[in-house]
């Protein structure tokens, strides 16, 4: 929300010195009624067309900023045929909603990489999630290996173990 504001203060910014500019050369009192105006109705919509896009997926062509993220953990995903694939994906601390163009292959892929991270207790990953590519060579989509699991009890050289000991006999 702190980019939408600065981003906004730029805007309305420039518009204002635009505005000015304007009206310094603008002589006549009907013309600069209607830069005045036109410049009052600019500003509450150049600052709610982008709030009013808070809360919808964001083409990945559009993700400029974070172009270089090299892996993001796939939160949800949702796939509307023949429409797009929307992807909530995390890689620093705020998850975003992403868009993808709709792709057979690529939904088969992420399918079959989900399907994996859930046999696994894991999460499903996507590499480059906003870098166009036509590299097929290695999947987007994968799933982290299953997690080590805990040595068992008494396998230290140091640990005996248990041992048995028999109620009738002495050691």
């Amino acid at each position: 929300m702190l980019e939408l504001t600065y981003l906004f203060v730029f805007v309305a910014t420039v518009s204002l010195l635009l505005v000015l500019v304007a009206l310094r050369w603008t002589r006549g009192g009907l013309a600069r009624i209607t830069i005045v105006g036109l410049f009052a109705i600019m500003l509450p919509a150049a600052y709610a067309a982008p709030a009013s896009l808070l809360g919808k997926a964001k083409p990945v062509t559009l993700e400029w900023l974070n172009g270089a993220v090299q892996e993001a953990s796939i939160l949800s995903a949702t796939m509307v045929e023949g429409e797009a694939i929307y992807l909530t994906l995390l890689w620093q601390s705020a998850p975003g909603l992403y868009k993808l163009p709709w792709d057979r292959d690529t939904a088969e892929e992420l399918q079959s990489a989900m399907r994996d991270a859930e046999r696994n207790g894991t999460s499903p990953m996507m590499r480059l999630p906003f870098e166009q590519t036509w590299d097929r060579q290695e999947p987007r989509f994968y799933a982290l290996p299953q997690p080590k699991l805990p040595d068992k009890p008494g396998m230290d050289r140091q640990d005996p173990g248990l041992r048995f000991e028999h109620p009738g006999r002495s050691a």
